[in-house]
C-alpha cells in the first residue's frame, strides 16, 4: 500500500511538472513512480509523453511499447497505440 501511495504521489508531482513544461522534473518523478509500480501502463504512457517532449524518440517508443504489453484500460491502450504509430512514422521504423 505504501508503495502505491508513493507512486501516486510521484505521478501527481510529475503531472504538475509536465503541465509546467518542466519535462526533466516530470521524467524524474515518473521514473520514481515506475520503480514503485512497474506494471502500471499509465506510468509507462506518461514516460512516453515526456520522452517525446524531450526529443528522446527511441525512449518514447520503448515506453509506449511497454505500456501496450501490460494490463491496462482502453484509454491507455489507445493512446500508446496511436503514439507508437505516430513515432514510428516519424522515425521511419
Amino acid at each position: 500500500m505504501k508503495r502505491a501511495l508513493e507512486a501516486a504521489h510521484n505521478v501527481d508531482v510529475g503531472d504538475q511538472y509536465f503541465g509546467q513544461k518542466n519535462f526533466d522534473g516530470a521524467l524524474m518523478r515518473y521514473k520514481e513512480a515506475l520503480e514503485e509500480k512497474p506494471e502500471d501502463a499509465a506510468i509507462h504512457v506518461r514516460l512516453g509523453r515526456v520522452h517525446e517532449k524531450l526529443g528522446q524518440l527511441p525512449q518514447a517508443i520503448e515506453a509506449y511499447s511497454a505500456a501496450q504489453k501490460l494490463p491496462r484500460t482502453v484509454k491507455w491502450t489507445d493512446e500508446a497505440k496511436s503514439a507508437l504509430l505516430r513515432l514510428q512514422h516519424t522515425t521511419g521504423s
